[in-house]
């Protein structure tokens, strides 16, 4: 298919602008010398009419070579038929320009179509080695809640690619994680929101910085060993040119049958993926050639395919996770890649090689594990309660902490889980923040702790706490209120143990590891999204900066620990009357990295997940002493694991709703 940017072996710049548009459309291109601003009149640049290409009569180019231009940036725009008063920018555009509405930008050196040279040369370093999906622990970055407006003004997320890589990434990289998954980057219509509303697919946000300053950012983060996951919106797209160009074939309308086959349309128009009359895809067409543009261009280490559900198309995903890592294996040989999907309806088999799956093959490599946010949550609130004729406590445990099912709420039943930690991505909280259910893990712990003892759990009176820990922040929040923050921070860090050792890959939202809170309502669906992460709280008190310690703890475990780079688990001990929705809640596995329990290099979980607490709660112990046995990320306080006289068993301390990691 045509197309406007780098050819995918890099040899040099497409000398043609192409354009898809209806079969014997009239199209001209206009455009003129970026630096000739002072006499800005589009309808009255340079114009210079299209030709079809050859064999494909629904496309349109210029050879911008044959114009014998003079070295410049030029920015461009295409004019359909006598519609001078409505002119079109480039869905291609690599590098765009904003003034008066939108071009694109191209740029000319010695008559030849140029483009600003970048080096990868240094893109690694030693000691800094991307990791493999087995050891991804990743970081998800609303790129505009990164930065903040200053002090007492009004909550707006300003985050840019300058912003991370000078203010952030020395510090994600002391936190130890591995990934990062970044909310969508490329140029969209919503200035102050998350950015899911593609406009230009080939070119970064205006808002969030230039094409090489995008490339600069990844090329640090690679730099610290960091892969770089792009989330990349495929269900439809906000303002796009493609829907003035050519929008029957790209776009549903609204009695189209494919449009009944999908879910929202969030506002914004529902790409065609079905074949036309003619066997054709162009809009799968152009989702391809977005995917190859950000492999070569930018070094993507992988995507997060946004709302599976919305586009439904179980074959064409597949295609589309199968081109990726063609194109990205045929770039950089043996370097790890990663496709996931967030499927709103928790189809875990989308990532299962079977039968019932196009071609017998999985979909995706990996997946968004909603229920491991949901039953955790419930766990620690205390709100996990089961029937007679449902799975046991038991179960549902072992469910949430080995993935090989997910708790179903509707049918109160298991589904078909996971069979390899890759293809599930846990986390306590996403950026998807709106319902109370799903807000920030903080705000979730600590809201009924607060209404438990009199005081309001509200969003505005949390920031309050959170804000005023310390003498000196004005009216300092009282000594109960402090101590009822803390008691959160301390349940957040056992949250932060199951999700480091439960078998799937980690992820965790900006702020989390710290425990920031809300500013903004986050049930309003415009605010939730304009709410910056705010830096100040990592020393809020001594409580966040242990917290960020312990949480940079539980990382490097994950990622260097080789028990828990692999799938085996075995639980080891459930209190006799776990069953009971209102007995005792202890348990402890071992991730044993495939050898029974009581060999070196294994980790124990001990976990107590309901609101008794123990002084000294024994349990059996099948390895020999503890003189190499360390806690890692431990509460305080707490009671050290010690033996018991008969030497198979041990006795800690486990306050409620407190999980301790032991590695032998």
């Amino acid at each position: 298919m045509p197309n406007n940017h780098n050819h995918l072996n890099g040899t040099g710049i497409n000398s043609h602008l192409r354009i898809p548009a209806p079969a014997g459309s009239d199209i001209k291109m206009r455009f003129a010398d970026l630096l000739q601003r002072d006499q800005f009149d589009p309808p009255n640049w340079q114009s210079v009419a299209l030709q079809p290409v050859v064999g494909q009569p629904d496309w349109f180019e210029i050879d911008l070579h044959a114009l014998g231009l003079t070295d410049g940036d030029y920015e461009y725009e295409f004019v359909l038929g006598d519609a001078i008063d409505a002119p079109i920018a480039d869905p291609y555009a690599v590098h765009i320009t904003r003034f008066g509405g939108y071009r694109g930008i191209f740029q000319m050196r010695g008559g030849q179509r140029w483009q600003q040279p970048f080096t990868w040369d240094d893109e690694f370093t030693p000691g800094n080695e991307l990791r493999n999906n087995h050891q991804l622990v990743i970081y998800e970055m609303p790129m505009r809640w990164m930065e903040s407006a200053p002090e007492k003004a009004r909550q707006v997320g300003l985050g840019t690619f300058e912003t991370v890589v000078f203010a952030h990434l020395d510090q994600l990289k002391a936190l130890g994680i591995n990934a990062i998954e970044l909310l969508p980057v490329q140029d969209s219509p919503d200035t102050l929101n998350w950015g899911y509303g593609t406009r230009f697919f080939f070119t970064p946000d205006i808002d969030m910085g230039l094409p090489v300053e995008l490339k600069f950012f990844v090329k640090q983060c690679h730099r610290r060993g960091i892969r770089v996951i792009f989330d990349v919106v495929m269900n439809h797209a906000r303002n796009c040119p493609l829907e003035q160009l050519d929008s029957v074939r790209y776009f549903l309308s609204n009695d189209d049958e494919e449009r009944s086959h999908r879910g929202e349309d969030y506002g914004a128009r529902l790409f065609r993926y079905w074949p036309d009359a003619h066997n054709q895809t162009p809009a799968r067409d152009f989702q391809l050639r977005m995917v190859d543009y950000l492999i070569t261009e930018y070094h993507a280490d992988g995507f997060r395919i946004d709302e599976f559900r919305g586009i439904n198309h179980w074959e064409f995903i597949q295609q589309f996770r199968d081109h990726a890592w063609q194109t990205q294996q045929q770039a950089f040989p043996g370097r790890p890649f990663l496709v996931i999907a967030e499927d709103s309806w928790r189809r875990a088999v989308i990532t299962h090689q079977r039968a019932d799956n196009p071609h017998g093959r999985k979909v995706t490599d990996s997946m968004w594990n909603f229920a491991f946010r949901d039953e955790l949550r419930r766990a620690f609130s205390g709100q996990l309660r089961t029937d007679w004729g449902q799975p046991s406590w038991r179960e549902r445990i072992g469910w949430l902490v080995t993935g090989s099912q997910t708790w179903n709420d509707w049918t109160r039943q298991g589904e078909p889980g996971f069979y390899d930690l890759s293809q599930a991505v846990n986390y306590l909280t996403s950026h998807d923040v709106e319902k109370d259910s799903e807000q920030r893990m903080m705000n979730y712990l600590l809201a009924p702790m607060l209404e438990a003892h009199g005081y309001r759990g509200t969003v505005n009176d949390i920031r309050w706490v959170a804000d005023h820990l310390q003498a000196g922040s004005g009216e300092q929040a009282n000594a109960e209120q402090r101590e009822l923050h803390g008691l959160a921070l301390e349940r957040l860090r056992s949250a932060f143990c199951l999700l480091m050792t439960a078998v799937g890959i980690p992820m965790l939202l900006a702020g989390d590891e710290f425990g920031d809170v809300h500013d903004l309502d986050h049930t309003d669906w415009r605010l939730k999204m304009s709410d910056p992460v705010d830096w100040d709280r990592l020393d809020a008190s001594a409580n966040n900066r242990d917290l960020w310690g312990k949480v940079a703890e539980l990382i490097a475990l994950r990622t260097q620990h080789p028990a828990l780079t692999r799938n085996e688990t075995e639980f080891i001990h459930f209190h006799p009357q776990f069953n009971d929705n209102d007995g005792p809640k202890v348990f402890a596995y071992c991730r044993t990295r495939g050898v029974a329990p009581g060999a070196n290099d294994q980790i124990v979980v001990i976990g107590n997940l309901g609101p008794q607490s123990y002084d000294r709660y024994n349990l059996p112990w099948p390895w020999p002493g503890l003189a190499a046995v360390r806690e890692i990320a431990p509460p305080q306080p707490s009671a050290p694991l010690a033996p018991n006289d008969t030497g198979s068993s041990v006795r800690l301390s486990l306050a409620p709703y407190q999980i301790r990691v032991f590695a032998t």
